[in-house]
């Protein structure tokens, strides 16, 4: 309820009770570790991991088909490999409608460099996620 004036117009401003603030933070930035430990503090913290049901219920609505069960048990095996919450692929890279002619892009320019980064001393494990492993896997349950 209480108002403040605009800086300049002195204009007064309030936020309406019904409005609600939410901010999203990547807590595997560790160079942000003092802000972290300060937000953390002062507001309240949702966890969000990754959501196969609504990468599955999205791709049900769709009428071409995609091996999406494929596609998430991969997933699954490469969080798995990472073992940490804090750096788990997430679903959004593939909510899209026409993840077939995508999803080789996607797979190359955004998961592979994130898990060399991730796995930077440990080659061997990207390799097992490379696109060509992932893409013949996929192709396997279209046959």
């Amino acid at each position: 309820d209480a108002k403040i004036p605009l800086a300049g117009s002195g204009e007064l401003f309030s936020i309406p009770e019904n409005v609600r603030i939410i901010g999203t933070m990547n807590t595997a930035d560790r160079s942000i570790a003092l802000v972290d430990h300060a937000l953390r503090r002062r507001f309240a913290f949702i966890k969000l991991s990754p959501n196969y049901d609504i990468l599955r219920q999205y791709h049900e609505e769709i009428e071409e088909y995609f091996p999406i069960e494929e596609l998430i048990e991969i997933l699954e095996e490469v969080n798995q490999e990472i073992n940490d919450p804090n750096y788990q692929v997430g679903v959004s890279f593939f909510l899209l409608e026409n993840i077939d002619e995508e999803i080789q892009d996607i797979w190359q320019m955004e998961i592979e460099p994130y898990l060399e980064e991730y796995f930077f001393a440990q080659p061997e494990k990207v390799d097992e996620f490379r696109w060509n492993k992932i893409k013949d896997f996929m192709s396997k349950s279209e046959n």
